[in-house]
Parts: C-alpha cells; structure tokens; sequence
C-alpha cells in the first residue's frame, strides 16, 4: 500500500481540473456580486435624488405652512373672502360695464340662431 499515495490517484489531471473547477466557481460568484453592487448603488443614486426632491417639496410646504400662519396672509383673506374692512376704510364698488354694451352691439334684437344655420347663412349668403 505504499506504493498507493494521492499523486497517483488524483494525478495532475484531476488537481488541474479541480483548480479550474474553484476557479470558475469564484469568478462566477465575483461577478455575480459585482453585478448586484453596482444595482446596489444606482438604486442608492436614485434614492438619494428621491430624498433631495422631498426635502425641496418639505422646505417649500414649511414656507407655505409659515406664511400661512402670518397676519397678512389672516388679513388678507379675511378682506377678499369675507369682506371685512379696517376700521375708517371705507368699500367702493366699481360697476364694469358689458363688453357688448360699451362696443355697441346689444344682442338685445337679435334672435339666436344655431351655429349650423350661421354656417349656412356665411356660405350660401342666406
């Protein structure tokens, strides 16, 4: 049995086989690993503009929520939505007349016709 040793039974072959066998066993999980580190960290890229963009949408919110805890913008609403007035202000009312009255043409007289019997009328002068 002596003559029996590992060399023999392995033999250069099989050990280069083997190598080769671990070799390709790491390279595969190397790549493999690199592939999802580098998925990783476009992810971490993507949510790291995500939160930049919240933190701008937060900022602007804290600013519109500032604002609108002001005495301007209370006063402000107050005269436009309820019509309140300081005291000693006085409220004018400016009557805007009709477009149609102030360029002269009062529909008045007119009969209203459907937009079919305009078209008629424009192109076979009826």
């Amino acid at each position: 049995m002596s003559n029996f040793s590992i060399r023999k039974v392995l033999g250069w072959k099989a050990i280069i086989v083997l190598n080769l066998a671990l070799l390709l066993f790491f390279g595969f999980n190397f790549i493999k690993e690199f592939v999802r580190n580098r998925q990783l960290n476009s992810e971490i890229r993507k949510l790291e503009v995500m939160a930049k963009e919240v933190e701008a949408k937060n900022l602007d919110i804290l600013n519109l929520a500032k604002y609108l805890d002001t005495e301007q913008f209370l006063e402000t609403e107050a005269r436009t939505k309820l019509g309140l007035k300081k005291p000693g202000e006085e409220a004018v009312v400016v009557n805007i007349p009709d477009l149609q009255t102030a360029t002269g043409t009062e529909t008045a007289g007119k009969i209203e016709m459907s937009n079919f019997k305009k078209w008629w009328g424009y192109f076979f002068g009826r």
